[in-house]
């Protein structure tokens, strides 16, 4: 499902991003192999003990009978005791909203590095949409997005998911925090996915009030695996279609933000629980499959770790 390590990536090991104590998915998994087991053990009891009619089995040597000249009757249906709590776990208290700061100056880069820069290699985004933007005091769950631009399944999340994690950042109820990697260069012949994470990084740095129309038509504009990918002009028609300006345009080839690139996708690689892109992180939680999502799903994840829980 996942975009698989295409390799190890030189370099000493990085920060861990899951130091904050989650439990990855696949440790989680155990528990619901148990939690499984011992629900297929309580359904064949009670097989054993209704009958496969449904009914109650026959005790002391009685046959069941009905008014309908011996079949058995309709099966019986289970009433929840009025004391369940089924679902509970489920509905959380929805997150409130919270209104946007003032827009301050627009964040400018420094050198080397985007606005909104994170010491992890991230770019954080304001609630107005903008990297390094203001960020409302009571927001408190923060979602981290590890991507590749020609990962196929990062733009399965985007498509799925992206729209309700930019309704959730811009009202303020997630600190939204994105990696663009250089993951899979292997997967193309001219190293498309460094390529493109240094224009998207260059944007973010440079334009940064276009990064979001830009990052869209690289998603849109995502190019098979295996081949050459988008070539540097492509890129560049693609951010002028966005608005970005010429200034952040020649940055993309220029190496002005390989090293940032390289780091970010190292740090991201050497983490404890990493598997492939894309890697979504929501609080402390574990990582989040977007395809097997459905609609309010989101919602639910960010509620439960507001309220100290397990997304």
């Amino acid at each position: 499902m996942l975009e698989q390590d295409p390799g190890p990536v030189d370099g000493p090991a990085q920060i861990d991003l899951r130091a904050r104590g989650f439990v990855p998915w696949y440790k989680q998994a155990g528990a619901w192999v148990v939690i499984g087991a011992v629900a297929v053990g309580f359904s064949a009891a009670l097989v054993l003990v209704a009958g496969p009619g449904g009914a109650p089995a026959a005790t002391g040597g009685g046959a069941a009978s009905s008014e309908s000249g011996g079949q058995s009757g309709p099966a019986a249906s289970l009433t929840p005791s009025p004391t369940a709590t089924d679902g509970a776990r489920d509905q959380p208290a929805p997150v409130a909203t919270a209104e946007c700061p003032p827009g301050e100056a627009t964040p400018t880069a420094e050198a080397g590095r985007p606005a909104g820069a994170t010491d992890l290699g991230g770019i954080a985004f304001g609630c107005d949409g903008v990297p390094g933007g203001p960020v409302a005091e009571q927001t408190k769950v923060t979602v981290d997005v590890m991507s590749d631009y020609i990962c196929p399944y990062c733009k399965r999340f985007e498509q799925e998911i992206g729209p309700q994690l930019d309704q959730a950042m811009r009202s303020g109820q997630i600190k939204l925090t994105l990696y663009p990697m250089g993951y899979l260069d292997a997967y193309s012949t001219t190293e498309y996915s460094s390529r493109a994470a240094r224009a998207a990084v260059a944007v973010a740095g440079l334009d940064p009030d276009r990064f979001w129309d830009f990052d869209q038509l690289l998603w849109d504009n995502q190019p098979a695996e295996g081949g050459p990918g988008l070539s540097d002009q492509e890129i560049a028609d693609l951010a002028r279609q966005a608005g970005v300006g010429e200034d952040a345009i020649a940055q993309f080839a220029g190496g002005a933000y390989d090293d940032w690139v390289v780091q970010t996708t190292q740090v991201v690689v050497n983490s404890e629980g990493f598997q492939g892109t894309p890697w979504v992180l929501i609080g402390d939680g574990a990582n989040l499959y977007p395809w097997s999502w459905s609609d309010g799903d989101l919602q639910t994840a960010i509620a439960r770790v507001a309220a100290g829980g397990q997304p």
